[in-house]
């Protein structure tokens, strides 16, 4: 199976996330975490499996509670999502 996040840390070997990986609304706050301090990607397969699994607004109170991404509305975390999934 493709990972759909990695995180560098720990050393040598980082971590690799999969589906089963993010499965609690926890997890995910812990992954925006990692992705914040610039030590995990996510992949734009993981975007799109974090949307199907938690809808965007779910995932925009998980960003909050994180406080990865300085998004004010959902709007805006909307179209900072749909960015990252085309860039990937």
């Amino acid at each position: 199976m493709k990972f759909l996040a990695y995180r560098i840390y720990p050393e040598p070997k980082g971590t690799t996330y999969y589906s089963s990986d993010l499965d609690t609304e926890q997890k995910v706050i812990e992954l925006f975490d990692y992705c914040q301090i610039l030590e995990a990607i996510i992949t734009k397969e993981r975007w799109l499996f974090l949307m199907d699994t938690f809808g965007l607004k779910k995932l925009f109170e998980l960003n909050n509670i994180s406080g990865w991404q300085d998004c004010d509305t959902i709007s805006e975390y909307k179209l900072y999502i749909e960015g990252e999934i085309q860039h990937k």
